[in-house]
């Protein structure tokens, strides 16, 4: 590697380092915020779905709503992922 190139790979490791630190630690403060948030909105759909399912509610979006009570479990397991993505 001639001593342009080195340069060039040290700056941007430098730049990319100091975009991912302040990113990990936003997202490591917020993070008991976001899990509490969107895992007890996964709980609260999930149950209110069975609930709704059990009473026989005529018209009721089962797979719709089961499908985004689940979808917020994930945003979870996906926060997780990118903080994870972001320490290595």
């Amino acid at each position: 590697m001639n001593r342009v190139s080195a340069y060039g790979v040290l700056s941007l490791r430098v730049v990319l380092h100091a975009i991912r630190v302040p990113s990990l630690l936003f997202l490591r403060i917020l993070e008991p915020v976001v899990e509490f948030f969107f895992g007890a909105l996964a709980l609260l759909g999930v149950l209110t779905t069975l609930f709704f399912k059990v009473l026989g509610v005529p018209h009721f979006p089962f797979w719709t709503m089961l499908a985004l009570s689940l979808g917020f479990g994930f945003v979870v397991v996906a926060y997780q992922g990118l903080i994870r993505f972001l320490e290595a």
